[in-house]
């Protein structure tokens, strides 16, 4: 999950397939819209499937007394996982989306290994190097499959990095996050800036669902149960140019 800490002392708490979906809303209005686009579109909505078992019994984190936040887990653990989610995205939405879903991948464990995005240690690099590794040769399988250039997925992997970072930026609440492309500045808590603007559109308001907990459980069991009956609601971003 991604955890967002309130002045109130509750935690905002977002599942990352939650998290994708404003990602995908991001995608349908970019001012360079992907090509092809509903393929892409899927990709970006459910990037994160992978993470759909993990979020329906997150593990407990017994430094935080909330779910371990998602930049905690171990490669050793995030690579399995995410390697399944490949395989879903391939079995349920086709090539383009498993070849982005895939491809995703390598990006956010070079993210991991360069800048300490996930849990350090010998064993979660290497896990995180393997898949990089592996990554090279079934992507190139999928796209000979697709009939497709390394420039054309190039070019949409690095649209769905883009949509992705704005929606973490957003549901992680930090005050200022570097997308790569643009730059998110927070001027209220569901209000932000990008610069450049990277939207169609002159502004836009994104939804997703989120749960609010507490600032922390007892322990596992506590935690299971509370997550059954946490409060839901819809978790709104308005994003406008600087």
């Amino acid at each position: 999950m991604i955890l967002w800490p309130q002045q109130d002392g509750s935690v905002i708490a977002t599942p990352q397939p939650a998290h994708a979906i404003l990602s995908g809303q991001l995608m349908r209005v970019l001012a360079d819209p992907p090509v092809p686009f509903e393929p892409v579109v899927t990709a970006a909505a459910q990037h994160d499937c992978g993470w759909m078992r993990w979020e329906a019994d997150p593990e407990f984190d017994g430094d935080t007394g909330l779910p371990r936040a998602f930049n905690a887990l171990s490669g050793a653990k995030h690579v399995p996982m995410w390697e399944a989610g490949v395989r879903l995205a391939l079995a349920n939405w086709g090539l383009w989306a498993g070849l982005l879903v895939l491809r995703h991948g390598s990006f956010i464990y070079r993210l991991g290994i360069e800048h300490q995005r996930m849990a350090p240690g010998d064993e979660s690099l290497l896990a995180m190097q393997g898949y990089i590794d592996r990554e090279k040769a079934w992507s190139t399988l999928l796209a000979e499959k697709l009939g497709v250039s390394e420039a054309q997925v190039a070019a949409n992997a690095k649209k769905i990095a883009l949509v992705d970072a704005i929606a973490l930026g957003l549901c992680w609440g930090r005050d200022a996050f570097d997308c790569g492309q643009a730059k998110l500045k927070r001027v209220s808590p569901f209000e932000a800036t990008l610069d450049p603007w990277p939207l169609a559109v002159p502004e836009i308001t994104l939804e997703t669902e989120a749960l609010r907990l507490p600032s922390r459980y007892a322990d596992a069991g506590d935690m299971h149960g509370g997550l059954a009956h946490a409060p839901r609601f819809p978790l709104r971003f308005r994003l406008t140019p600087a």
